[in-house]
């Protein structure tokens, strides 16, 4: 009945003040489920997730030289000081002698005695301490499994296997900049790469790498101050701070890309689009048929987000195809005023094609645009160039899941 209705005021819509044939776009949105471009070849629909802290030995090393380093600044500026103390003992001794032999000539009435000048010791040899060693914080491994995610799939231990290496945060460049509005800020550069390892059921490894989305820099501000020394007052204040926060933000970042590549290649996410379906208007014809046809379409568009197989959206589509050729069975494309023309024509071959491609038959669809554009109708034409990459793109999964 929700179809009649819907078919009822459509055909309203089209009778309703046309003077001239025309074409109407109807936009059409859905949802639809995507396939993976990569699936595991064993057809696994289950994954495991482990978590492995790859920085470990790095934090461990970077004690060790912290440690070393340390020793060492001490050692040499404790030897350092000892000779800048017995320099200084030699000084105030020969200094003292000279006063002594002053002062014994001031008083034996001596008049050209010349004090001594002042003791010069030098710069003290106060070498600080070298800054403690940055390392990488640890990390909840378990919370951080439990966040990834992969739609269409359950999680288990006798399924596929990813394990996530977290390889240690990365500080990167520290840039200070004015703007034109004289504002100080920092730019801030940041990682963390990690190593995604994916294991089929059976084994065999589908990925063993670097993410690359986790090994470029990230940037970060900070915020703006009219004086650069309010920037570096606050940096002294908020570095600890800001590092703390940068390495919690860029795990939660990292798994929201990680998330984004295995829903696009090993899923199958639920994914939405909008479409056009044309159907005709003209005063003088009766364009019942094709709108019955795009129903058929809608109807069949709105079935592909219940069912991966499509069994009850291919029938829907079937059936406009049917309509369709039926409609194209009256082309008359040298006369302009046929109720299926160039134009009405061109428009159904590009139906057609939209209907092709859900129902997996990529070179019919490929085939009906090009008739679309053979016709020399621009607007179909671009249709068929614009469509055409996400045809490529499905024809693709198709065929790596077959």
């Amino acid at each position: 009945m929700k179809t009649k209705i819907l078919l009822l005021v459509a055909l309203g819509s089209f009778t309703i003040g046309a003077t001239a044939q025309n074409m109407k776009d109807e936009k059409v949105s859905f949802t639809y489920i995507q396939l993976p471009s990569n699936p595991f070849k064993s057809g696994t629909e289950e994954f495991s997730v482990s978590v492995t802290q790859d920085f470990d030995q790095r934090n461990a090393d970077s004690v060790t030289w912290y440690e070393a380093r340390l020793a060492k600044v001490r050692e040499e500026r404790e030897i350092a000081m000892k000779a800048w103390n017995d320099a200084k003992n030699g000084i105030d001794r020969n200094y003292f002698t000279a006063m002594a032999a002053y002062e014994k000539r001031v008083a034996a009435g001596d008049t050209n005695a010349v004090k001594p000048a002042n003791q010069v010791y030098g710069s003290c040899p106060c070498t600080p301490d070298p800054a403690p060693p940055f390392l990488t914080a640890d990390i909840e491994t378990d919370a951080i499994a439990n966040m990834v995610s992969i739609p269409g799939m359950n999680r288990s231990e006798s399924g596929a296997k990813i394990t996530l290496g977290f390889r240690g945060f990365d500080k990167g460049k520290i840039k200070e900049s004015k703007s034109s509005a004289g504002d100080w800020t920092y730019s801030i550069k940041f990682r963390h790469p990690v190593q995604v390892k994916i294991e089929d059921k059976d084994g065999s490894v589908i990925m063993d790498k670097i993410l690359a989305s986790s090994n470029g820099y990230q940037s970060a501000s900070s915020p703006k101050f009219k004086s650069v020394y309010e920037l570096k007052i606050w940096w002294m204040d908020n570095e600890e701070t800001f590092w703390n926060k940068r390495q919690k933000d860029v795990i939660n970042g990292i798994i929201s890309k990680l998330n984004a590549m295995l829903a696009d290649d090993i899923g199958f996410p639920t994914r939405s689009r909008t479409i056009e379906i044309y159907t005709a208007k003209d005063r003088n014809h009766d364009y019942t048929d094709v709108l019955e046809a795009y129903q058929s379409v809608q109807d069949g568009l709105l079935q592909l987000a219940d069912d991966r197989e499509k069994d009850a959206a291919l029938e829907y589509f079937g059936t406009a195809v049917s309509q369709y050729q039926a409609i194209l069975s009256q082309s008359d494309t040298k006369n302009k005023k046929a109720r299926i023309n160039k134009k009405v024509t061109a428009a159904m071959f590009c139906n057609i094609a939209h209907c092709f491609l859900w129902m997996d038959d990529y070179s019919q669809a490929s085939l009906y645009l090009s008739k679309a554009a053979n016709l020399g109708v621009g607007k179909y034409k671009r249709h068929g160039q614009n469509l055409k990459p996400f045809l490529l793109n499905q024809k693709k999964r198709y065929s790596a899941n077959q």
